[in-house]
Parts: C-alpha cells; structure tokens; sequence
C-alpha cells in the first residue's frame, strides 16, 4: 500500500514538472477569463424611479419646522430652526436657556406655539418693553391717599368723590363723576384711565 502511494506521488510530480508551462499557461488564461468577467462593462439594470413630492407633501414638510429668532437675555441669541409643534419655552431652552439678567417679570408667552419667521425676546431686567399696566383703582373703596396718587386728581376732586360716595352709597357707574360731580369731558376721559367701578 505505501508502495502504490509513494508512485502514484512520483508519478503526479513527474506530470507537474513535464507540464509546468501548459499549467501555468492554464492559469494564467483562467485568470485573465476571470478578470475580464468581472470587470466586462453590463448593460444598466432598470433605472431607479426618482420620487418626486408633490407641492402638498413640499407644503406639509416646511411646516413641520420653523425658523425663529431668539434674541435678549438668552446663553445664545440667534436663529434656531425648530418642529412647528414645539412652543416658545422650548425655543429659549434651544438658545441655551436664560441668563440671570433675564427680567422674569416681563417674559414672553412662553405656553404660545412657535410661527416662522418671528422673534422671541427674553427682555433684560429694567428693559421690558410691554411693561404691566399699573392696576385701576376701584373708585369706590380708594383711599383719599391713593386718590391723590391718579393723574389729574387734586384734593379737592377727591374730597368730593370720597363725599359723594358716602352721600349715594358709592358710584354706580364712572360716568357720575360727569353727572353727578359735574366733571367736564377732557378730565373725565384723564381720570377713566386710572379707575373703574367693578
């Protein structure tokens, strides 16, 4: 047995060595078949539709963003571009939130739903552009001090308001302070905006 195995060994390397250059020739042809194959331009398989959106879906995809500008006493006041679903508290946050100098009096909505192309302003303590509008003073329960404290009020005026409300059981409605006190219609309209008769 190891006698026919130690030919058939000598017998296979006396092929190789006989046939060395058709071996490599037959290799070297097979590779070059394989290369070619491989690299052997194909013809395009069916091209990829292109998807186009219609002017709706390009409608619906701007609007679920909004570009807003976020400004004042902000980390890093610029523009931010945002989900349209997101409200103004969530744009300040994006800005890297408020600074300490921030008037927390005087903020903006901060509930209210972001729109493109708007700013929202985080105003500086002292700089508060839409400051609160000082509290009208209910005319029947004011006291003579606080009287005095309305623009175009003097001492007399509020002694006589203070003594027509204890003679009638107070206003009934501001418009006593023309009938009743005989106020004329340019102090009237002054003294209207500082009170009221709930």
């Amino acid at each position: 047995m190891t006698n026919l195995l130690v030919t058939s060994a000598v017998r296979v390397r006396s092929i190789v060595y006989t046939h060395t250059w058709q071996l490599a020739l037959l290799l070297a042809t097979f590779t070059l078949a394989a290369g070619v194959f491989l690299l052997w331009p194909r013809e395009p398989g069916p091209a990829t539709a292109v998807q186009t959106l219609s002017a709706q879906e390009v409608d619906a995809a701007q609007q679920r963003f909004v570009i807003v500008y976020v400004s004042g006493a902000v980390r890093n006041p610029g523009l931010y571009r945002l989900e349209a679903r997101l409200r103004v508290v969530d744009a300040i946050v994006a800005a890297g939130g408020m600074t300490e100098t921030a008037d927390q009096t005087c903020l903006p909505n901060l509930a209210a739903h972001l729109k493109d192309a708007k700013q929202v302003d985080v105003p500086f303590a002292g700089r508060c552009k839409g400051a609160t509008r000082k509290a009208k003073l209910d005319i029947n329960t004011a006291s003579r001090a606080q009287l005095l404290t309305v623009p175009g009020m003097d001492g007399a005026l509020a002694d006589a308001i203070i003594a027509f409300r204890d003679a009638n059981g107070g206003f009934a409605s501001l418009t006593e302070l023309k009938s009743g006190l005989g106020l004329d219609k340019t102090l009237y309209q002054q003294l209207q905006k500082s009170l009221t008769v709930p």
